[in-house]
């Protein structure tokens, strides 16, 4: 044990060393944390599909407006208010009529009175509750509503998660958005379907919550970055899959039930999803905790840390914020901004969402290495930086032919791309970053508040993606690349936690001396000792 670690003190004021008690129920397999973390990991699908759904749901066919049966291939003259109608000729949002006295006027279309044309035979929202023209900016308000519901329940289900375990909240929110997204499928007006999207959103936020926060609490420093990458690799695979589920599914309707029924399958998860050992230590409820330790042993087939758990039984546990917020929530923005407004961009819809989808699922792969080869702060530092370029790039390309044989449309296309590579590798090393800046007893408490600011982002993100511009910029790629530029710069005040403790009490973070620093001047052989310590105490 190192110098750092030997005295009775320092085990005084830190509290139990739960990640030595995680170290020891590990050593040498981990074939039952392996297994809760595929399990969790797959408690991304419902959550990604809901969260980027609107990218095909908000995408608007192309449409005319008809307010006479003639404008719908009829040939014969019509009645129009008394008056005869030779011809009509439908624009988008308005449609001319020419009369039988060789005259005409421009009339305005309303509800049911446009007809979709879309290039893949799909139907939407857009299409189902006439989304367009003067109803053009609810569709992005549904975003918008559904991530005020992801605020509120980042927020809420981060205190009843600190509160009532991991477990439940994990297992409600996994099982409620069912029966609500059975329900979708079925709504017939844009206001119910918002609503039910809201409550959607504000209960699929706890299964992030208790999913990662699980997942993160059953792993020692050192694997932390391969629960990230493994986390985050998911979300980009289920991006992947929702484009073929969206090219399969042309109906939203059909597409909302193919995201919504499949979680019924996780039923067994009541049976063989643990309790977090941290927080059932923490809360005092050292009898399900050590169950819980016998359970794990068992199944990895390895001894009883005997002496170890009764030094966690005996030591009394006590019960920050950081200034992550404001990169969580350039991150959330950047990154919906983009998702929503991927399908919108030049070429196929599908194609430019899969591609999106995979250079994710690279990003938060290759994540793995890059954290455990850099740390968190510079690979963060990178992708801000990258991120921002690229936007600015996107932003920057005119929208015309170069005259070159190259076609503009395409880079812009492809800068943005790049530049949605970056911010998902920012999101696949934020919530490890994050995580480990929080005390075990308020661990959900914070992190749902900083979900709650980066679900801010989801809010916001549509809203910026409706800045029109008559200029040859593109206006929302801009505010992406300036937001990710300016974070860049803030990371340079902001500290290294990579294979840090995990502080388990407020007296963890208050009192840094007893546990690894958190600065800068912390030696890779020195952090490389630190794990070896906790392998060596086990």
């Amino acid at each position: 044990m190192s110098e750092e670690y030997n005295g009775t003190e320092d085990r005084d004021q830190s509290g139990p060393n739960l990640d030595q008690l995680n170290a020891a129920v590990s050593s040498p397999r981990q074939r039952f944390q392996y297994m809760v973390l595929i399990l969790l990991a797959l408690n991304y699908f419902p959550l990604v599909f809901n969260h980027v759904i609107m990218a095909f749901y908000g995408s608007a066919p192309p449409y005319v407006c008809h307010v006479t049966a003639l404008g719908k291939n009829s040939t014969a003259s019509v009645k129009y208010q008394n008056v005869t109608v030779l011809e009509e000729v439908g624009d988008k949002c308005e449609s001319t009529l020419y009369l039988e006295d060789n005259k005409n006027i421009t009339v305005s279309c309303g509800k049911g009175q446009w007809t979709f044309n879309p290039e893949f035979g799909e139907t939407t929202i857009v299409s189902a509750f006439d989304l367009v023209c003067q109803y053009k900016k609810l569709a992005s308000l549904a975003t918008t509503i559904y991530f005020c519901g992801v605020m509120v329940g980042g927020l809420f289900f981060g205190y009843v998660s600190d509160t009532v375990g991991r477990l439940p909240v994990l297992l409600l929110t996994l099982y409620l958005p069912i029966a609500l997204g059975v329900g979708i499928s079925f709504v017939q007006s844009y206001l119910l379907f918002v609503i039910l999207r809201f409550i959607q959103g504000l209960i699929i936020q706890g299964l992030q919550n208790a999913t990662y926060i699980l997942a993160m609490e059953f792993f020692v420093p050192a694997q932390r970055p391969l629960v990230g990458s493994v986390m985050e690799g998911t979300w980009g695979f289920a991006v992947m899959t929702l484009a073929g589920l969206a090219y399969l599914l042309k109906d939203w309707r059909y597409l909302q039930l193919a995201i919504s029924v499949p979680s019924a399958l996780a039923f067994f998860y009541i049976c063989v999803m643990p309790e977090s050992l941290r927080w059932m230590v923490m809360k005092g409820k050292l009898e399900r905790a050590e169950k819980l330790v016998v359970r794990i042993t068992e199944f990895n087939q390895i001894s009883f840390p005997t002496e170890l758990w009764e030094n966690v039984r005996a030591q009394a546990a006590k019960a920050t914020s950081s200034g992550t917020y404001h990169f969580l929530l350039t991150v959330s923005t950047c990154y919906y901004g983009l998702t929503f407004m991927i399908t919108s961009l030049p070429g196929n819809k599908y194609m430019n969402f899969f591609i999106g989808g995979a250079v994710e699922f690279v990003a938060y792969i290759s994540s793995l290495w890059v954290m455990n080869k850099f740390g968190h702060k510079t690979p963060m530092t990178v992708c801000f930086i990258g991120a921002g370029i690229c936007c600015i790039i996107a932003a920057a390309i005119p929208a015309a032919p170069s005259g070159h044989g190259v076609d503009i449309d395409v880079m812009s296309t492809t800068f943005a791309i790049i530049g949605r590579f970056f911010v998902a590798g920012l999101f696949a090393v934020i919530f490890v970053y994050t995580t480990t800046l929080y005390p075990t007893v308020i661990r959900n408490i914070g992190m749902g508040s900083c979900l709650f600011w980066a679900r801010l982002g989801g809010v916001i993100a549509p809203q910026i993606n409706e800045l029109d511009s008559d200029t040859k910029v593109l206006v929302p790629i801009l505010v992406f690349g300036v937001l990710t530029l300016v974070a860049g710069m803030m990371m340079v005040w902001m500290p290294e936690t990579h294979r840090q403790k995990m502080p388990d009490t407020i007296d963890d973070v208050e009192h840094p001396q007893s546990t690894p620093d958190r600065g800068h001047n912390r030696t890779p052989d020195q952090v490389h000792g630190y794990d070896q310590n906790i392998a060596e105490d086990a």
